[in-house]
């Protein structure tokens, strides 16, 4: 007997796992939409070099370490990494030779300097005595009592003990007298406490103040001029200070110049044996040697981090604005530069050399950049290496300026470079420049030690050249990027596939080479690639050499197979040396960017000759699309002016008598043509540029087909 139903709905878990998942990939799909969008991948991109940049920078501040102390018994013999200051004996030396330097230093009158503050207390001492003999002084006659009351006064005053009969002579002199002897004392005054008083010549000085009275040029009896002397030695004081930080200076570099000849611990020899007890001066070797084990210093990593975020926020919003338009493997292409001079740094930081963060490859990256990427992205980047060299050179000067002006210089040494020695000569220019910087800087920061190991900045060059000439190719290799010098071996007709496009198709060769001819010099004239335009146009018909006798350049007056074909295998032979051309590019190892001219240099356009011949011969309708190449359509400047050339080059040659008249008319109409059908949408040719582009190729070409003269005689 069968039971009621219930009313209840039946539940699938099935059901619901797979709705689940179902949810779970449409959010995957999501993602990696997201991910693979254009503007996600340099987002990425930036964050990733940000992270590797901060763990480079941040490596410093940690490594192995020994986590003892002064007092701990050493459970291991502990040897010398490299060659340290033997601090158990530096320190008497060092004790010694401060004593000893600081000693001379303070008997060199030399290290002395005037204190203005003794002079203008000295002269206000004279000042309040004069003034106070004015306010006491009582007329023709000086009584006892009175000098008596006058010389507590001074004496509580200025702490100065003035003779009584110093007292009453100038006590029974005028006005006149008194204010005429007060200014020649201040002159006196200054005069000799500007040169130095010290209180070993403070006799000497008094005697010239003393001369200097007799000689004033005043009506004054000799014994006021006396007395007033008197009051003047009286005031005079040492001014001569000991110039401690000159002191210091001459003390340091004592230290400095003995610390060379110290004693050392060479490298490998035993610093602390088994069972020994660290003491200070053990443990001060091992800090000089980066052993013993340190708390992360939160406040300087924090530092660092915050400099390298805003380093690369700066310098990728600066490509984002400015170079928008380079494609994301150029992005990867600059991070990768940019990286590589990174960990160059960080292996250079952790040599033991006072000197070798002078070896900083920056130029290298800006020469590279500048070769593969642009001249002006390069002269920004020489900002972000020589940021980098004030990281890893705890922002000492003089390597971060070394490191600046040489990577300037480099980027205007390879602006223009077409061939690898110019990479070489460059590399002689930065090193020449890298000397005279690190000369300067010492002569400006008076250390001398920098103006005797300025040659170092010339093997800067020279080492930045070498590995900017090594790693370039790599670089066009991975990235699929082209320099000029590549583009220039690449329009060697000794290069395979152009040697076999000559011998196989000897007519679409002598083509190519006119079409480059015509190309190159439009490109130039609307500021263009030219080289890339060149090289462009010999590969751009690599193609025919699958089937050469199909075109009509290499059939040398023969017969034509297509008066045979069907049109609509006459087409797929034509349309299809495009498709081949790409094929063959690729397996020779061509770069993409030649590549965009074999795909786009016919764009979308029809095989007109072919398709009107269908459309006479076949009874069923004919398709215009399947008469038309792939494409894209031009998408450069360059590609689009080899597709004017490629296209004014074959129109010129039908011309019977090529006059300069005839052929600019005929150059302007396939201009107007291409224009008209759209050709040109996508590249971003002006009006005023295409005109040019049109006066340019008609003035080359009518200098190529140009008419000849026949001869009396000449047979032809």
């Amino acid at each position: 007997m069968k039971s009621e139903p219930s009313g209840k709905k039946l539940k699938f878990p099935v059901l619901k796992v797979i709705k689940s998942n179902q949810r779970l990939n449409d959010y995957w799909d999501k993602v990696w939409q997201y991910l693979n969008l254009h503007e996600t991948k340099r987002r990425l991109l930036g964050i990733g070099t940000t992270l590797i940049l901060c763990l480079l920078f941040l490596s410093s501040l940690y490594g192995e370490r020994l986590n003892v102390q002064t007092g701990d018994v050493i459970k291991r013999d502990i040897v010398a990494t490299r060659e340290v200051l033997d601090y158990n004996r530096w320190d008497e030396i060092q004790r010694e030779v401060e004593r000893k330097v600081s000693k001379e230093a303070s008997e060199n009158p030399e290290n002395y300097r005037v204190e203005k503050t003794y002079l203008y207390s000295a002269e206000e001492d004279f000042q309040e005595i004069f003034r106070l003999i004015v306010e006491n002084r009582i007329d023709n006659i000086a009584r006892a009592k009175d000098v008596g009351s006058l010389q507590s006064l001074i004496r509580q005053q200025t702490k100065l003990e003035i003779p009584a009969s110093t007292l009453r002579t100038l006590m029974l002199q005028e006005d006149e007298a008194l204010n005429i002897l007060r200014t020649t004392g201040l002159g006196i005054i200054a005069t000799v406490m500007e040169k130095g008083v010290s209180s070993t010549n403070i006799t000497q000085a008094q005697e010239l103040v003393s001369q200097l009275f007799l000689e004033a040029d005043t009506d004054i009896e000799f014994e006021v001029l006396t007395a007033t002397s008197e009051v003047t030695q009286a005031v005079l004081r040492p001014n001569l200070i000991l110039d401690s930080v000159k002191v210091r200076k001459i003390v340091d570099d004592a230290i400095e110049t003995a610390r060379v000849d110290a004693p050392k611990i060479k490298k490998g020899q035993v610093i602390v044996r088994e069972g020994d007890v660290l003491t200070d001066k053990v443990m001060l070797i091992l800090d000089e040697l980066n052993l013993l084990k340190k708390s992360w210093n939160w406040p300087k990593a924090l530092g660092i981090i915050a400099f390298t975020i805003i380093i690369a926020g700066v310098y990728y919003y600066f490509l984002y604005m400015f170079y928008k338009h380079l494609e994301n493997k150029y992005f990867a292409l600059y991070s990768l530069i940019v990286v590589i001079i990174a960990v160059l740094g960080k292996l250079l930081s952790l040599i033991e050399w006072p000197y070798a963060m002078y070896f900083f490859p920056s130029s290298a990256g800006t020469m590279l950049i500048t070769v593969l990427i642009n001249p002006m992205l390069g002269v920004f980047s020489a900002l972000a290496f020589s940021l980098m060299t004030a990281l890893y050179a705890n922002f000492a000067i003089a390597p971060v300026l070394i490191s600046l002006f040489g990577a300037i210089v480099g980027v205007y040494c390879v602006n223009e470079a077409t061939q690898r020695s110019t990479l070489m000569q460059a590399g002689l220019l930065v090193g020449l420049s890298n000397t005279i910087t690190m000369a300067a800087v010492g002569l400006v920061m008076d250390n001398s030690s920098l103006i005797i190991m300025c040659f170092i900045g010339f093997f800067t060059g020279i080492i930045s050249a070498i590995l900017t000439i090594g790693v370039l190719p790599y670089l066009e290799i991975i990235f699929s990027v082209t320099s000029p010098m590549r583009l220039l071996e690449l329009s060697n007709p000794n290069n395979p596939l152009l040697r076999r496009l000559s011998l196989e198709a000897p007519g679409t060769y002598h083509h190519s080479i006119v079409v480059g001819n015509l190309a190159e010099a439009a490109a130039e004239a609307v500021g263009a690639d030219p080289l890339l335009t060149r090289v462009g146009a010999l590969y751009h018909d690599v193609g025919k050499i699958i089937r050469p006798y199909f075109f009509v350049e290499n059939q040398r007056g023969g017969e034509n197979p297509h008066d045979k074909m069907a049109p609509n295998l006459s087409r797929m032979v034509i349309l299809n040396h495009v498709k081949e051309g790409i094929e063959l590019a690729k397996d020779y190892k061509i770069p993409d960017i030649i590549i965009d001219f074999i795909a786009e240099h016919h764009g979308k356009s029809m095989v007109q000759y072919f398709y009107q011949k269908a459309v006479e011969q076949d009874q069923n309708p004919v398709l215009p699309e399947d008469y038309r190449y792939p494409g894209p359509k031009p998408r450069s400047k360059e590609t689009a002016i080899l597709m004017l050339a490629d296209s004014s080059e074959a129109a010129v040659r039908s011309l019977t008598r090529p006059t300069y008249d005839k052929v600019q008319s005929m150059i302007r109409n396939v201009v107007k043509s291409k224009l008209d059908k759209g050709e040109l949408d996508d590249c971003n040719l002006t009006l005023s540029e295409l005109d040019l582009i049109a006066d340019t190729m008609s003035r080359v070409a009518a200098g190529i087909h140009h008419t000849r003269i026949k001869y009396p005689g000449q047979k032809i």
